[in-house]
């Protein structure tokens, strides 16, 4: 069959493929647990499945990995893609994700002691400098006019009490998700009575 005859079958034909592509896809039956990729804004990021509701027109539940849960989105089948079908972004810098934690096999890390280094303290996006201070090993540390003093640390409850320097008296508790540290999410101690994070600097 010739001329507009021959285009319009042509046409129908290519419809019919791209229609059984995305019945196809809509077919798709993931379950919690599955890696997908999953499109977030104009990029798409490797994510798991963490809850499914077949009620809904988006029934599938996914976070990406190694981010905030607040950033946690509902798909339909058509709308996700099989791990490595797609270009992702690299998985985000939160090291204590428990679902990224999960997916690669890893446990929570739980610190004995507080990371050396230089912390630096904020109150919201104010740098407080008077409470910058410095950890030297798992009972001193120093402060921001460089005297040294002490501190304990309670490893089950995570809780510090600093005793004498600048941060004479004030308890506070510490996270540290992951060993080595990153920059990402870096070992954090937040003081209780202001609520100031002091964050170790790299």
């Amino acid at each position: 069959m010739h001329g507009r005859a021959g285009a319009i079958l042509a046409s129908c034909a290519a419809a019919a493929a791209l229609c059984l592509v995305w019945v196809s896809a809509a077919a798709a039956n993931y379950k919690a647990g599955d890696r997908v990729a999953a499109p977030f804004g104009t990029q798409y990021l490797d994510s798991v499945i963490i809850r499914v509701d077949p009620s809904s027109p988006f029934p599938y539940r996914v976070h990406p990995l190694g981010y905030l849960d607040t950033m946690d989105s509902s798909f339909s089948a058509v709308m996700l893609h099989a791990p490595g079908s797609v270009h992702t972004q690299p998985i985000g810098g939160i090291a204590n994700d428990p679902w990224l934690m999960k997916v690669s096999g890893r446990k929570a890390f739980h610190p004995t002691t507080l990371y050396p280094g230089a912390y630096e303290c904020w109150s919201f996006n104010e740098a407080v400098m008077i409470l910058n201070f410095s950890i030297i090993d798992a009972h001193h540390y120093r402060d921001h006019a460089g005297a040294v003093a002490a501190y304990d640390f309670n490893a089950q409850s995570r809780a510090v009490v600093f005793h004498g320097g600048t941060l004479n008296g004030q308890q506070a508790s510490y996270e540290q998700p992951s060993n080595p540290p990153n920059a990402n999410n870096p070992p954090t101690v937040t003081l209780k009575a202001s609520g100031d994070a002091c964050q170790l600097h790299f």
